[in-house]
C-alpha cells in the first residue's frame, strides 16, 4: 500500500492535507497522498456512495470530518459515527479503511497554538487570553465547543473578524508545527499515528 487518499469535508481540510499532512506522511512509506473534498454537507449516506470511488484508485483510504455539522447523526458518538462508516463496507475493504472524525471540528486544532493563532491573525492580548481560556475551560482543544455559536469556528471569527479558515486554518497549523498540535489533541495524534504505522507497514 503506498497510496493514499483521504476524504475530507471541505476546502480548509484539503488545503491541510496537501500542505501540511502529505509531507509529514511522506516520510512513512507513503509515496502518494492526495486529499479529496467531499463537498460539504457530510453524512453517511454520502460518504457511502463517495468512498467506493476512492478505494477503487487508492491502496488505502483515511476520512477527516467534523464531528460538529456531520448530518443526520441521530445522538451517535464520533466513535460510533466512524464505525458506521466502517459498516458500510464489507471486511475486504474495511481493511484499507481508516475512517477519522475530528472532535469537534478542524479549527478546534487552531486552538492548540493559542500563540501562533494570535501572531497570525493579530489583535490585542485579551484575543490570545480567550483562546486560552476556551482550552482551560474545556479541557483540551479538541473539547472545545458548546453551541452553534461558541463552536471552534464561530468563536475564531468572533475573535478575529478576518479569519479565513481555508487560508489561515493551514496556514497558522504549518507554522506551529504538527508536533506541537498532536501534543495537545490526543485524538488527532492517535489518527496520524494510525497512518503513519500503516505507510510504515506498507512499506516492502
Amino acid at each position: 500500500m503506498t497510496r493514499l487518499g483521504i476524504s475530507v469535508e471541505g476546502a480548509t481540510e484539503r488545503e491541510f492535507v496537501n500542505r501540511v499532512l502529505r509531507p509529514h506522511l511522506l516520510g512513512f512509506g507513503w509515496v502518494q497522498v492526495v486529499g479529496v473534498d467531499l463537498g460539504g454537507n457530510v453524512s453517511l449516506d454520502k460518504i457511502a456512495a463517495e468512498l467506493p470511488r476512492l478505494l477503487g484508485g487508492f491502496d488505502h483510504v483515511s476520512t477527516l470530518y467534523d464531528f460538529y455539522g456531520f448530518k443526520n447523526r441521530d445522538g451517535m458518538t464520533v466513535q460510533t459515527l466512524e464505525a458506521a462508516v466502517a459498516q458500510r463496507f464489507n471486511a475486504a475493504r474495511q481493511a484499507r479503511l481508516t475512517p477519522y472524525v475530528q472532535m469537534y471540528e478542524f479549527e478546534a486544532l487552531l486552538f492548540a497554538a493559542p500563540e501562533q493563532t494570535h501572531a497570525t491573525l493579530g489583535g490585542p492580548v485579551a484575543q490570545l487570553q480567550a483562546l486560552q481560556l476556551a482550552v482551560a475551560e474545556a479541557g483540551s482543544p479538541e473539547a472545545v465547543n458548546d453551541s452553534p455559536q461558541t463552536s471552534p469556528s464561530h468563536r475564531l471569527k468572533a475573535l478575529f473578524p478576518k479569519f479565513d479558515k481555508k487560508l489561515h486554518g493551514p496556514e497558522i497549523i504549518a507554522c506551529a508545527g504538527l508536533a506541537g498540535i498532536r501534543a495537545q489533541c490526543a485524538r488527532f495524534d492517535a489518527w496520524v499515528g494510525r497512518l503513519e504505522s500503516i505507510g510504515q507497514s506498507a512499506t516492502p
